[in-house]
């Protein structure tokens, strides 16, 4: 979360984007953060597709490697 927010994107996620993210997360029986489950839920904490790319080409692509 910390390195979405510190991303040039078009809306930063606040607080509630983080909520709404851990429950996507936790409905999807999440007990750690893989990259498949992460992209699969980034609509629940990005607002913009721009943004989503954006965070898969970078962060995501880190938590994969």
């Amino acid at each position: 979360m910390r390195r979405m927010r510190e991303m040039d994107l078009l809306k930063p996620p606040g607080v509630a984007e983080s909520i709404d993210w851990a429950h996507a997360l936790h409905l999807l029986g999440a007990r750690t953060l893989d990259p498949e489950q992460a992209a699969a839920t980034l609509g629940a904490v990005l607002k913009y597709q721009e943004d989503a790319v954006r965070v898969r080409d970078t962060v995501l692509a880190r938590l994969a490697g």
